[in-house]
């Protein structure tokens, strides 16, 4: 229940199985990929209520599996789907803590990361714009990096940020400061991968409180030509994403079976 809804016949995460049923991608794969997109593209527009706080969509999520459980492909076609219904606010694959924060923000100034941020770098004055940002790493490894505990430990932060603006000081004693981050995460590994990266110490960050590991394992089809879907199918998922953003914004409430089964959980 929300102030403005967009009633549809079918819901996006079956229109988005049936639009990528004909691969090898495990079916987890894709529905989390449906959520993720879903959740990223709506940013701060819907909320549930929590006591002192609110609950946004956004999602930190791993895709786990061993080599060629297509975990890429799910990310990679999610990511085209964003950018094609319009959202732009996409990380780099590869990034420093100070980038990504300076991306964050959204400033496109011109000088390196570092010398901008030194510049005590302010974003709006009344705190209420949205600073949304998708992290679509088909190679976590890559973006994270190995035991990267700082940069794992501002991600954790900024999962459910609310409040006044997120402050960040560098070492030469700037600052930067961004109100409402709202970053979404869908990544891939392998479990060695994930074992190399983060090692046992460091499970313990919050970041890994945050993180949903979705396992898959090879769906058994092997295909060495896929069938290319139809334009229209691919404008109707497109279409779907781009109305989920414009008409579902509002305050969401729990039903009493939801309510019952989140009790029980």
């Amino acid at each position: 229940q929300h102030r403005s809804t967009l009633i549809m016949t079918e819901s996006f995460l079956s229109s988005y199985l049936a639009y990528t049923s004909d691969g090898e991608v495990p079916v987890c794969f894709h529905r989390w990929a449906a959520l993720s997109g879903v959740a990223t593209i709506l940013e701060r527009n819907l909320f549930i209520p929590h006591g002192h706080s609110q609950i946004y969509p956004n999602q930190y999520l791993m895709l786990i599996g061993t080599a060629g459980t297509r975990k890429s492909t799910a990310i990679k076609l999610m990511r085209s789907m964003l950018v094609k219904a319009g959202f732009s606010q996409i990380a780099a694959e590869r990034t420093s803590k100070e980038k990504f924060l300076l991306d964050l923000l959204g400033d496109e100034s011109s000088g390196s990361a570092g010398d901008i941020l030194d510049k005590n770098l302010f974003g709006d004055l009344d705190g209420s714009a949205v600073h949304p940002m998708a992290v679509m790493a088909d190679e976590a490894n890559d973006f994270f990096g190995y035991g990267n505990v700082e940069f794992l430990s501002i991600l954790g932060s900024l999962w459910d940020w609310q409040g006044p603006p997120y402050q960040n000081k560098t070492k030469t004693g700037g600052s930067i400061s961004i109100s409402n981050p709202t970053i979404s995460i869908l990544s891939g590994n392998t479990p060695t991968g994930f074992a190399s990266a983060f090692p046992p110490e460091i499970i313990g960050q919050g970041f890994f409180s945050r993180l949903l590991l979705i396992y898959g394992e090879p769906n058994g089809k092997r295909i060495p030509f896929p069938t290319v879907p139809a334009p229209h199918h691919t404008a109707h998922i497109i279409d779907y994403l781009q109305r989920t953003k414009s008409y579902h914004y509002g305050r969401l409430d729990y039903s009493d079976t939801a309510k019952a089964l989140l009790s029980v959980i």
